[in-house]
């Protein structure tokens, strides 16, 4: 079904409203059609007689579906890394996370969203899901920033067609003018993804299982945990190659917390295949680290998809990596947000050395920033 912007505007507003007066409505998801009403204890009696069809009992019998993370995230605890950094992750996206929490955090997120114990948890796991469509997500945050829902296939209504990724009016129209009648129903064509989230279950010390028939994979989930960084200068010979070999040291050293990191560097103006300078290699040799096997090379677009962090050694360098790829801007950054590392090229053994203190310095804080 197409629509106009107005349409689609007046749509959401009214799919709003009836979820707010406690009605049920029918939403895109980038999985599946799912049927959304209200978080309140009566709206979740009401989603049970339409779909018949609650969780299996060591589920919670209802999934959380939130509009934004940061509604939820201040009020669980992460004692493990890697718990928190999937929560961050994986939410907004494609799958449903059954996560674990203490006792008295359940009772308070039950509390803050106005829910009975039993609902969205099962006694130690809180169901929760922040859809990644742009239609679902705006009617949830104008509704009051969290709803219960169910996949349509689950309904009274009859089953949708082609496993719940496109709406079918007929089955609908048996149910017109009864109690059971969605209020609104939001018809935005197929699904993306045309099949039901992943559910990733979460434990408090950081384990997880990740189911096989969703839209994320485990690899996927599994490179969540895994931080790239790139480290960028001019010619990929001086400044980068210390850093990304500085990164590496750190990194080994580093006690084990579930979270991965890798470096690499490369130079916006650099030749491919050229050795690190003698006193770049001489600096880092008197540390310990090893520099001899680096070989230059120059950035590439391929090389800004892979990292998740770009670090570079200038804000001039930083704007040459902007340039390269526009929709990479939010996660490139000087890596001395306050003063350029100047290339040490031409000059004296103690001017590396005073460039690899400032980097070791940096790379530490910046790697407990994002493993933390």
């Amino acid at each position: 079904m197409t629509m106009t912007p107005d349409e689609r505007n007046t749509l959401l507003v009214q799919a709003s409203n009836a979820i707010r007066d406690g009605a049920p409505v029918i939403l895109p998801t980038e999985t599946l059609y799912g049927v959304f009403v209200d978080q309140s204890d009566s709206s979740a009696r009401l989603l049970d007689e339409l779909t018949g069809h609650p969780q299996p009992d060591s589920d919670p019998r209802f999934t959380l579906h939130l509009a934004d993370r940061e509604q939820l995230e201040e009020r669980c605890v992460f004692p493990s890394r890697v718990s928190k950094r999937l929560f961050q992750r994986l939410l907004p996206g494609s799958a449903r996370l059954v996560f674990e929490q203490p006792e008295e955090q359940i009772d308070q997120i039950c509390r803050f969203f106005d829910l009975s114990r039993g609902l969205i948890d099962n006694g130690q796991s809180i169901a929760v899901r922040i859809p990644d469509h742009p239609v679902s997500r705006s009617v949830i945050r104008s509704s009051g920033g969290a709803t219960l829902a169910r996949s349509l296939g689950s309904t009274c209504w009859g089953k949708p067609l082609n496993l719940g990724t496109e709406i079918d009016l007929n089955f609908l129209d048996r149910v017109k003018g009864t109690d059971q009648h969605p209020a609104i129903i939001i018809d935005d064509g197929p699904t993306l993804h045309q099949k039901g989230s992943t559910t990733v279950r979460i434990g408090l010390n950081g384990q997880f299982w990740v189911s096989q028939d969703g839209p994320v994979a485990q690899d996927e989930v599994l490179g969540m945990l895994n931080t790239h960084i790139l480290f960028v200068c001019t010619g990929n010979t001086c400044r980068s190659p210390m850093a990304e070999a500085i990164a590496h040291a750190q990194i080994r050293n580093r006690e084990p917390s579930g979270i991965s990191l890798s470096a690499e560097s490369a130079g916006i103006a650099a030749g491919d295949g050229y050795s690190a300078s003698r006193e770049a290699v001489d600096v880092l040799s008197q540390r310990g680290i090893d520099l001899t096997s680096h070989r230059s090379q120059m950035i590439t677009p391929e090389l800004i998809e892979r990292a998740q962090v770009i670090f570079t050694m200038t804000p001039s360098h930083a704007q040459a990596v902007m340039q390269l790829a526009p929709e990479a801007v939010h996660k490139i950054f000087p890596l001395d947000a306050t003063h350029p590392i100047s290339d040490p090229i031409g000059q004296s053994t103690e001017v590396y050395r005073q460039v690899a203190d400032h980097l070791e310095n940096l790379i530490r804080t910046k790697i407990e920033e994002l493993v933390s």
